[in-house]
């Protein structure tokens, strides 16, 4: 080949990456004949970088030859490779319009897919006789350097992050790239403040569902990149709306991402994108769920089990429920040294925590001066086996943060239990062998906290456990059965 030719080469090259680049719009609607040749990028682009890196190898034995100018074979490589891979990047030009692709990766592999031919055409003119000092070596530098780094990025985007990196020696890591944490997937440092929308939803939406139904890109009239551009959807069919909140089952976008990837109806579709997983796609599910909407925080909401292990997953630190989510002061020492001193039992429910829990053998304890200023950090209680009566239920009003409640082996009969009614945080009650009847357990219906009441030897019944169990179906009834 000449040095015109080459340079002609060249010029061809540079226009044809003009072409692409220039009316070749990623956010415009590929032509069915373009949608064909898109899917055909995967195959398309491997042709080019065989050409490519066999003209690379033969460079490397003609260097170490130290022979001069490259010889037909790797110059005819070298002009298959650069347009085969301006090929390759109109194919990949039009899978780009038919979207499902993370766009900060999309805009660097496709930038080297227009460097790769604009290299090859540039290497190959360089190797024809240049004048100029290392010219050759940067062409080449640029050429392999951009094939390495534009198919790691193809690899990310196909197969996840760091792909090419998982079983790469621990020294290499650090250059190509390890995958991120799970922890670092979503903001959920602050449970409190956040949403669960802005934390959870929108990082999905955006990893797989805006780059077709985003801004200016809205396939279906479906923008699903603000809370304000969903809320404002609305689909043809009333039976089938995009959201129902309360009920996932019912929700159209729930539907379409939970269908079987190779369904018709099924988002995102094979192969603009990978589906959902299963763990997102729950999170979704319990987004809709919980009726959270779109300012609903991750802690004024209901976490299941299985989601609250997501979370964790996902770095989530273990929530504080009940009076551990408060903010308690730290008790008084010296109160509490007052305390024991006469004769009563008091110690903290943990190293870390401001709570304290209190064990008397007889109900005037609860009474005793000693005893004020530490109320706020008593959370349990346990009264077993003493005096407390009926009457005495009243003094338990102090305690605003009381948590759980021991009364078992006492004279209550329970006709008094709504003395208790504002104890917000009671979960536990141990009524067991107390008179406690079944007309008491009507007034326990009123304590939606509650998580186990202990009931064995006392003198309800099946019946009036039954009707607690309905009234309480979340909390553990034990019977003694």
């Amino acid at each position: 080949m000449t040095k015109r030719a080459a340079l002609w080469n060249a010029v061809a090259t540079l226009a044809a990456v003009l072409l692409l680049f220039l009316f070749v719009d990623p956010a415009g609607r590929a032509p069915d004949w373009a949608r064909f040749m898109a899917r055909q990028h995967p195959a398309i682009v491997h042709l080019p970088i065989g050409f490519l890196v066999f003209a690379g190898l033969l460079a490397a034995f003609r260097r170490w030859r130290k022979a001069d100018d490259p010889g037909p074979t790797e110059q005819a490589a070298l002009v298959l490779g650069g347009w085969g891979a301006i090929a390759a990047a109109a194919a990949g030009s039009w899978l780009i319009q038919m979207g499902g692709y993370p766009t900060d990766v999309l805009f660097w592999h496709r930038v080297l897919g227009f460097v790769i031919p604009l290299a090859a055409a540039g290497t190959l003119l360089a190797s024809m006789h240049t004048p100029v000092r290392g010219l050759r070596g940067a062409t080449w530098t640029l050429l392999i350097g951009s094939l390495a780094v534009g198919g790691h990025l193809g690899g990310e985007m196909t197969h996840g992050k760091a792909f090419t990196a998982e079983y790469a020696p621990g020294v290499l890591k650090p250059l190509i790239g390890e995958a991120p944490s799970l922890a670092t997937r979503f903001d959920l440092s602050r449970p409190d403040s956040v949403t669960v929308f802005d934390a959870i939803v929108v990082p999905i939406l955006r990893a797989k569902c805006t780059s077709c139904h985003g801004e200016g890109r809205s396939k279906g009239g479906l923008d699903l990149t603000t809370s304000d551009a969903i809320a404002a959807h609305e689909t043809d069919s009333e039976d089938d709306p995009l959201i129902t909140w309360g009920d996932a089952e019912a929700s159209l976008f729930i539907q379409r991402v939970m269908l079987p990837a190779e369904h018709r109806r099924a988002m995102p579709p094979i192969p603009d994108a990978k589906p959902l997983s299963h763990a997102d796609v729950e999170l979704l599910r319990w987004w809709v769920d919980s009726e959270a909407g779109f300012d609903g925080t991750i802690t004024s909401v209901e976490i299941p089990p299985s989601i609250d292990r997501l979370l964790q997953l996902y770095g989530m630190e273990e929530l504080a429920s009940g009076v551990f989510a408060l903010d308690v002061p730290e008790a008084d020492t010296s109160l509490i040294s007052g305390f024991r001193a006469t004769g009563a039992t008091l110690f903290r429910v943990a190293a870390d925590q401001p709570f304290l829990d209190l064990a008397c053998a007889s109900a005037d304890c609860l009474t005793v001066p000693a005893l004020e200023g530490l109320q706020d950090q008593i959370m349990s209680i346990d009264l077993s086996g003493s005096d407390m009566s009926d009457e005495s239920l009243a003094a338990l009003s102090v305690f605003p943060h009381l948590s759980s409640l021991d009364l078992s082996r006492t004279a209550v009969t329970g006709a008094t239990l709504d003395a208790l009614t504002g104890h917000q945080y009671l979960t536990r009650l141990n009524l067991y062998g107390t008179r406690v009847a079944d007309a008491a357990l009507d007034q326990l219906a009123d304590f939606p906290a509650l998580e186990s009441v202990y009931l064995w030897n006392s003198s309800v019944t099946e019946e009036g456990v039954a009707r607690l169990r309905d009234a309480l179906p979340n909390a553990e009834i034990n019977f003694g059965e």
